[in-house]
């Protein structure tokens, strides 16, 4: 069995923008799948297509930044469409209350015109925590159920971004 590199692969096509997934789509890629889904929009595309043939899973900021944009996207009348879930993908997207901010499609791999770009992967813990807080928020928004899902991991999250922002800025916290 082939192992797939985790890559998250975008372009845009007339009013289409489209995002390929290959392997696990992670937080990893969560702040940059953020920036290029606005920037879409604000481009004046009316639908970015998820082509998730070949995506094995998916983690809750991942899922998170596509319920933001989708909220965002739905302003213009436009779409959040996922091609190719798997029924485990499914399963996450109903799991968490998001099958009703995309529209499930089926196609057959191959089908998606992306121009092969993959997002970059952050090295920015702060970007990258920053991403996770704005997804997990989302996820809650879009379905107010998943706060007993998430609250810690907020809290959690919320606590690590203050430690990364004071050590960057040489400030110190006083230990009790």
């Amino acid at each position: 069995m082939e192992i797939l590199a985790d890559k998250v692969e975008v372009g845009i096509l007339d009013n289409d923008a489209y995002v390929r997934v290959h392997g696990r789509a992670t937080f990893k890629v969560g702040s940059a799948l953020k920036q290029f889904g606005t920037l879409a929009i604000d481009q004046g595309c009316s639908r970015i297509i998820v082509e998730m043939q070949e995506c094995v899973g998916m983690d809750s900021t991942f899922m998170g930044i596509l319920a933001g944009l989708s909220t965002v996207i739905k302003k213009s009348n436009g779409a959040i469409v996922m091609r190719g879930l798997s029924e485990k993908n499914h399963f996450l997207l109903k799991m968490l209350g998001l099958v009703h901010l995309v529209t499930i499609e089926e196609q057959a791999p191959g089908e998606v015109p992306v121009t092969g770009r993959a997002l970059p992967v952050s090295d920015d813990k702060r970007q990258m925590t920053q991403a996770m807080i704005m997804a997990h928020e989302a996820l809650i928004d879009a379905a107010p159920d998943n706060i007993v899902k998430f609250k810690d991991v907020l809290a959690y999250l919320k606590e690590d971004l203050k430690r990364a922002v004071g050590q960057q800025s040489g400030a110190t916290t006083p230990s009790g």
